[in-house]
């Protein structure tokens, strides 16, 4: 396995870790909240695709990731943010339901293509490529979950997001040791 440069590491690190925190956080409040409601759903959804595009956004201006990763990323992240933003108006849970969909399917789109493009010459992208895939998978869910109440719609998304949570918190571990590296 490719090692990532020490210099390359600490670049990614904040905006891996905070994604990272930010995944686990909405993980275990979709899946062990109760008593979901239509608001709970549209606020936890917005705050999840704005901090996430936010997170995400940090992780393109590094100057170590590859113009094609960076374009893909920047357009999922747009994706997010118009994603949460609308989360907030959803005037049903089917319609939540929808806005989230899209919103995974389109940065799983977006993260697995970018990553596929540069994953010869940028390690971090194979991050990318598993994240995309989880992302395309959840959108699915999401999709064919369309007549759910809150709680499916959560426990949906919830689950999705748990695996995503895991594959970033090792990917901001890994981050972590590689940048300890070079202080060393």
């Amino acid at each position: 396995m490719k090692k990532i440069p020490a210099a390359t590491a600490e670049d990614l690190l904040r905006p891996v870790w905070i994604r990272a925190v930010l995944t686990v956080a909405f993980a275990v409040l979709a899946i062990f909240w109760q008593n979901e409601s239509l608001a709970l759903l549209k606020y936890s959804l917005a705050a999840f695709f704005v901090l996430g595009a936010s997170a995400v956004w940090d992780y393109v201006k590094s100057s170590v990731v590859p113009e094609k990763l960076r374009a893909n990323l920047a357009l999922g992240a747009a994706l997010w943010g118009v994603s949460g933003i609308a989360a907030i108006f959803a005037p049903s849970t089917a319609a939540a339901a929808i806005i989230a969909a899209v919103g995974f399917f389109g940065m799983g789109v977006a993260e697995l293509v970018g990553g596929l493009r540069v994953r010869a010459e940028f390690t971090p992208a194979r991050d990318q490529v598993l994240l995309g895939g989880l992302g395309i998978v959840t959108g699915i869910g999401l999709g064919v979950g369309v007549s759910l109440d809150p709680h499916g719609v959560l426990g949906i998304a919830g689950t999705g997001v748990i695996v995503m949570a895991v594959l970033l918190l090792i990917s901001a571990a890994g981050l972590t040791h590689d940048a300890r590296k070079s202080a060393s």
